[in-house]
């Protein structure tokens, strides 16, 4: 499989050092970044984590879960570094390459993130790209697997998005504190 972004991308990031350290950041640690920033938000938004955001969460995870079983045993795809020949720039798994799961996790924490605070929407958007970016400059995925993932989280989050959720769940929330919707004074 000739992936021509995936090799223009490792070719960058093995052509110096610092290029390298990036692909390998951002690749491997920026994903730290995205669950702590959901972390983040979470606490800052805390009056909006209702059981119906919750249960969004568990259900999206949940479905993502799922079509990752079925579609891993369905497309096979192999790593780059393994079609290709040469060491991959961080460790990588040596199995099936599809779904990345680094992609996938940050853009269910981006969707996740948007169900609290759309205002956080454009960086979690910004670290899902860059981190996808950086699974294809370290040579662990296609850019198929990338987009696959990214495909999964989007179907994974419409549906439990558009799940009927009991109205008592809205507004009622996980923490114990106040009601949901009262500023704290």
């Amino acid at each position: 499989m000739s992936d021509s972004l995936q090799l223009a991308l490792h070719a960058a990031a093995t052509s110096n050092a610092a290029l390298r350290g990036v692909a390998v950041a951002c690749g491997t640690l920026l994903l730290f970044v995205q669950a702590a920033g959901f972390v983040a938000v979470a606490l800052t938004h805390l009056q909006r984590v209702d059981w119906r955001v919750a249960a969004r969460i568990v259900v999206s995870g949940a479905v993502a879960v799922l079509l990752t079983q079925v579609l891993l045993h369905t497309v096979h795809d192999p790593r780059p570094y393994l079609v290709e020949g040469y060491a991959p720039l961080a460790h990588v798994s040596a199995d099936n390459g599809f779904p990345s799961d680094h992609t996938l996790v940050a853009a269910l924490l981006a969707g996740w993130a948007a169900w609290l605070s759309r205002r956080s929407l454009p960086a979690f958007v910004a670290g899902v790209v860059v981190i996808a970016l950086g699974r294809l400059a370290i040579g662990a995925h296609h850019t198929l697997d990338v987009l696959g993932s990214m495909g999964i989280a989007a179907v994974s989050l419409g549906v439990a998005a558009a799940l009927p959720y009991p109205p008592a769940w809205t507004g009622r929330r996980v923490l114990p504190g106040r009601p949901a919707g009262h500023a704290a004074r």
